[in-house]
């Protein structure tokens, strides 16, 4: 074999190997997303588990961190207002 058939085979290899990868990203990203319902499904499992007193420490924890990304989406919702206001100012 000469080294241009060579050449060629292995760039041929190579574009199928990509190929494949790609395909089978597209192919499991859904699967990904089943995932990550399960998680949540074995969060509560494990939340039913605790005792109430850790259960209520644990609720506590998540609504004051859902109370802070409350507070930021609203703040960078005001910002956005305020930009959207000056540039039709202008």
């Amino acid at each position: 074999m000469s080294n241009s058939t060579i050449a060629l085979l292995l760039f041929i290899g190579v574009v199928v190997f990509l190929l494949t990868v790609i395909i089978y990203t597209i192919a499991h990203d859904d699967k990904k997303k089943l995932q990550r319902s399960g998680s949540f499904a074995s969060m509560v499992a494990f939340h039913d588990m605790q005792s109430k007193e850790k259960q209520n420490a644990v609720e506590i924890i998540i609504e004051k961190q859902a109370q802070k990304k409350w507070e930021s989406d609203e703040s960078g919702k005001r910002k956005n207002q305020n930009r959207e206001e000056a540039n039709q100012d202008n």
